[in-house]
């Protein structure tokens, strides 16, 4: 099964917060690597303000999402999705599955 890449950029308003995705991949540095890739940008943001960094690569089902932290401090929470693709799943089921309520 063949991953499409799909550029995101969507909002929602879950739990009286507006949650925004955005995943945006750099197709001409894909066409040129001979494995996976990450994206140029992969994070949420809630109501205008940094809140999970996401980390997946172009040839991989699969992600995780962790709390936005600084470097060298340990993320309070980091979730894996094992078999959903970034791509498709929608922003509103991953909301429900991250420990923000």
């Amino acid at each position: 099964m063949a991953i499409t890449l799909k550029d995101r950029k969507e909002t929602v308003n879950l739990g009286g917060n507006v949650y925004e995705l955005t995943l945006l991949w750099n197709r001409e540095d894909i066409r040129r690597c001979a494995f996976g890739m990450a994206p140029d940008y992969a994070h949420i943001r809630k109501d205008g303000k940094n809140f999970a960094f996401i980390t997946c690569y172009s040839n991989n089902i699969g992600f995780s999402v962790e709390n936005f932290h600084w470097v060298l401090v340990k993320p309070e929470w980091k979730i894996y999705f094992r078999n959903e693709d970034i791509n498709t799943i929608p922003l509103e089921k991953l909301l429900k599955e991250l420990p923000i309520w």
